[in-house]
């Protein structure tokens, strides 16, 4: 059983890897990193252009784990494509979505190979996906194993709507293979649900490594603090913005704050949601009895909220006229993206808040805003002149991957002989997550795969 990573490695980035394992290859997710634009944002496919890869798993739709999958295909036309049922209705919105940025970038940044693929490319591998139900067993052969083939099954991974991790009974061992997992219930998903079977093979993500905070906080702490910071914004006739992605926390926010409107704990203010969260959300209605929800009676189309027209983010909408919350993509405010332009226009004034409430990576246009201070002026990526940042910031934790103590638990519940750490958030996440697994369990193998090298497992 052999091990290559090429993309992300032990970080984050994009994210996709492969595994030999019984003669058969299958490369575990397909992502494009969301930080770097044209071909220096896709995986390294020409490190297993020679090897077979018989099968493409997808954990989840977002950007860093499927970006890359009509590229994959491309390279290797004969795989077949397995993913959550869920998910199965997802990723074409979310990869014609691609295409569109793309486009887009092409013509504003002079990036030449854009788009890497085009809504054709998206349109043609919808014959070869499978969406698979969470539980079910299935076989899996390939071009050495035609005969005996692997079991395979998809397991609730918590993340997200549609995140599943992998697990795969093989002659040569039991992997499970987590993709990005949550633990702990959001407000609409549940957290994870881990396989009842023997693990030989953990390949688990350590986002959270680094975060010490994450491990005390107690949800309904955040939501009160949550409450207020909206509830003082609106009294300065502010707006609040909270950059989120798409799929995912754009749809947890909008469930708390319908929640707080209907409770009464905040007033009655129009909500926009950015075009893509529209199109996500009714994917959550449609899917919502295969999506392991914890509001089954809850609906986004029974909810009130507008959509906010990409052409007109600059303008002085309705969301910056009145007291609004405002969420939108991304959630790191990834350049030319909505909630990037809506922070440049919201943060010169200061009764606006903007606030961030998931994951920001270090080189992130979410950091630089996250870090600075009130009444100083910013550098956003893509924008020439700095720019005043006299809005309020905050930050809230509504995480959607384990926090550090949970990944531990994880990693003891599941008592792996070798476990293989990739998604770390850093350089400490990692080192963190490896000096507590040895601590714990002293004989356990850990690899920290590095791109482009392969590992004998």
């Amino acid at each position: 059983m052999k091990f290559l990573s090429i993309g992300g490695g032990k970080f984050i980035g994009a994210n996709s890897h492969y595994l030999e394992i019984d003669g058969m290859g299958l490369l575990l997710d397909t992502g494009l990193d969301p930080h770097l634009d044209g071909i220096g944002s896709m995986p390294r496919f020409d490190l297993i252009q020679n090897k077979i890869v018989d099968a493409v798993f997808v954990s989840h739709c977002h950007h860093d784990h499927v970006g890359s999958l009509p590229l994959a295909i491309r390279n290797f036309p004969h795989a077949r494509v397995y993913m959550s049922y869920v998910s199965s209705f997802l990723y074409t919105t979310l990869l014609h979505n691609a295409v569109s940025v793309m486009n887009i970038l092409k013509h504003e940044k002079n990036i030449t190979e854009y788009p890497l693929y085009t809504h054709d490319d998206v349109d043609i591998i919808s014959f070869i996906i499978q969406g698979m139900k969470f539980e079910k067993v299935f076989k899996l052969f390939g071009h050495n194993n035609p005969l005996d083939g692997i079991d395979c099954s998809w397991h609730h991974a918590g993340h997200t709507l549609g995140a599943g991790s992998l697990y795969i009974h093989a002659k040569q061992g039991r992997v499970f293979f987590t993709g990005d997992i949550c633990a702990s219930n959001q407000f609409l998903i549940q957290g994870a649900h881990y396989p009842k079977k023997p693990i030989d093979i953990l390949i688990a993500e350590c986002t959270m490594g680094a975060n010490e905070e994450t491990e005390t906080i107690k949800r309904k702490n955040e939501i009160s603090k949550f409450t207020k910071i909206l509830n003082e914004t609106f009294n300065k006739r502010g707006s609040v913005l909270i950059p989120a992605f798409a799929l995912g926390k754009t749809q947890e926010m909008l469930w708390l704050v319908n929640n707080l409107k209907k409770r009464k704990l905040i007033p009655d203010v129009d909500i926009f949601v950015s075009g893509l969260g529209r199109a996500v959300s009714r994917i959550y209605d449609l899917t919502s009895e295969h999506a392991c929800r914890i509001d089954d009676d809850f609906f986004f189309d029974d909810m009130e909220f507008s959509v906010i027209d990409s052409r007109d983010l600059l303008k002085e909408g309705l969301w910056v006229k009145r007291p609004s919350v405002i969420i939108a993509s991304s959630g790191m405010m990834i350049e030319n993206t909505p909630s990037y332009w809506l922070a440049y226009k919201m943060m010169r004034e200061a009764r606006h808040t903007i606030c961030f409430v998931g994951y920001t990576s270090e080189d992130s246009p979410s950091r630089v805003v996250l870090e600075s201070k009130r009444n100083s002026k910013i550098t956003l990526s893509g924008i020439q002149e700095s720019v005043d940042r006299n809005c309020r910031v905050e930050r809230i934790h509504f995480s959607g991957h384990s926090n550090r103590t949970e990944i531990l638990q994880m990693v003891q519940t599941l008592n792996p002989s070798k476990l293989v750490l990739v998604h770390a958030g850093n350089e400490e996440a990692l080192a963190w997550t490896v000096e507590k697994v040895r601590e714990d369990q002293p004989k356990m193998e850990i690899i920290c795969p590095e791109v482009g090298k392969e590992y004998d497992l």
